[in-house]
């Protein structure tokens, strides 16, 4: 019987990712394998679900840090198969064809062409941060691309990598001094989960590119430029109250528009014109007028102790407390851009989390905010603005740290590597 080969997965947080690789390679890998997770200190969900579903690999190792790609070091020298696999934990493999699965498939290319240290799968997706320029790498008996790669699935010979595995690049860049080449089958295809990334995990990405650093470094993403900004906590903190008395009136927030930060906390919520329901945050004359003109039934204000004047036909109904000011001087303080880079929150992933603790933090009665609700004494029917609020893209590269540690990271690291290949040679 063949001997297994080790799969080592890197995981960190994106659990939904994790559980649809895991899955794939169970249904659509024939060849024997073993399944090594390293955890990068994940949160508590994604290490919940390894833990409830620890019978289905051979082994987790608990990173007590995040290390970035070179955590799977960890799993290199804990595994034991002349040949095994490294890969990000957002892969979902192809289904197996006539000549085998992805795994056997790979075996056969590497058990022909023994020039090869490293072989990887090809994305079934190509953009301007994927694998774009694979058009233009040299074919080798038109089925390999002989071309540097991600992490993605790489099958790399054991005896060939004679330095610790610090990232893809200098993996490549190692296997090559020691005489070996690297590429991409061109013909075995897996989904890059990670694609969804901008919009399903932003503020994963932004972590990655605030870590870069002296002891890591991550490529730009060009797809974050597209992505609208987060909402600050101090915007959650500021809409949140107003949610909560928009959903006590009984009023959808798909009925309601705003032209405050409310429609970025919820999306649901329209641009201003013409709704059910206005929501207002501190605004001026013209924007108070503009509110009440618009509002059909209901127009809620945020704003300081004296309440806004009533127009005819308008009547303040309740008043309620605004969010804490210990509250929103604590917010205030973390959207601060190096805050946000050092706290490393997400107000994407968990936005209903943070909403439900600002809406539990309108309370007491020294809030220099306030909570006006106004409603009509005839209300009237209209029709809310299909249009969307007009929102920022390329926030999150905001919280990108400056880069000066990026060309001495790679420096540290080609030297480290070929320390190790100065000390492999002389064995």
């Amino acid at each position: 019987m063949p001997e297994p080969v080790d799969i080592i997965l890197l995981s960190y947080n994106r659990a939904d990712y994790l559980a649809q690789m895991v899955a794939a390679l169970e249904r659509r890998t024939q060849a024997p394998y073993r399944l090594t997770i390293v955890d990068n200190a994940s949160g508590a969900a994604t290490r919940q679900w390894l833990r409830a579903n620890a019978w289905r690999f051979h082994q987790i190792i608990w990173n007590e840090r995040n290390e970035h790609l070179a955590g799977l070091d960890r799993g290199i020298r804990a595994t034991e198969s002349e040949i095994f696999v490294v890969s990000d934990a957002d892969l979902v493999v192809g289904a197996p064809t006539s000549d085998g699965c992805w795994l056997t498939r790979l075996l056969s290319l590497a058990a022909r062409h023994d020039d090869f240290g490293l072989i990887a799968v090809r994305l079934d997706s190509i953009s301007a941060a994927r694998n774009a320029r694979l058009d233009s790498a040299p074919r080798i008996d038109g089925e390999l691309l002989e071309t540097p790669t991600g992490v993605w699935l790489n099958l790399i010979r054991r005896s060939a990598l004679r330095v610790p595995y610090m990232s893809d690049g200098i993996t490549c860049h190692a296997l090559r001094r020691a005489g070996y080449r690297v590429g991409i089958a061109a013909n075995i295809y897996a989904t890059h989960l990670g694609d969804g990334d901008a919009e399903r995990h932003p503020d994963y990405l932004a972590r990655k590119q605030v870590a870069s650093g002296w002891s890591t470094t991550y490529p730009r993403y060009p797809e974050l430029a597209d992505v609208p900004a987060p909402p600050t906590l101090e915007q959650v903190a500021l809409a949140a109250p107003l949610l909560a008395a928009l959903e006590a009136a009984g009023i959808d927030p798909a009925d309601a528009a705003s032209e405050s930060p409310v429609a970025l906390v919820d999306p649901q919520v329209g641009a201003i014109g013409p709704a059910r329901a206005i929501l207002a945050i501190e605004p001026d004359q013209a924007a108070l007028e503009r509110a009440f003109t618009l509002a059909g039934e209901l127009v809620l204000v945020l704003a300081a102790i004296a309440p806004p004047p009533a127009p005819d036909g308008w009547q303040l109904i309740r008043e309620e407390p605004g969010p804490h000011p210990i509250l929103l001087r604590l917010a205030r303080l973390a959207s601060r851009p190096r805050w946000r880079a050092r706290l490393l929150y997400s107000t994407v992933e968990h936005r209903a989390n943070w909403i439900a603790v600002f809406r539990a933090g309108a309370f007491g009665d020294s809030t220099p905010l306030r909570i006006y609700a106004y409603r009509a004494e005839h209300p009237r029917a209209v029709e809310r603005s299909a249009q969307r609020p007009e929102q920022r893209s390329g926030g999150l590269p905001r919280l990108r740290r400056r880069r000066v540690g990026e060309l001495a990271t790679k420096l540290r690291r080609l030297l480290r590597a070929e320390w190790a290949l100065l000390r492999a040679r002389g064995r």
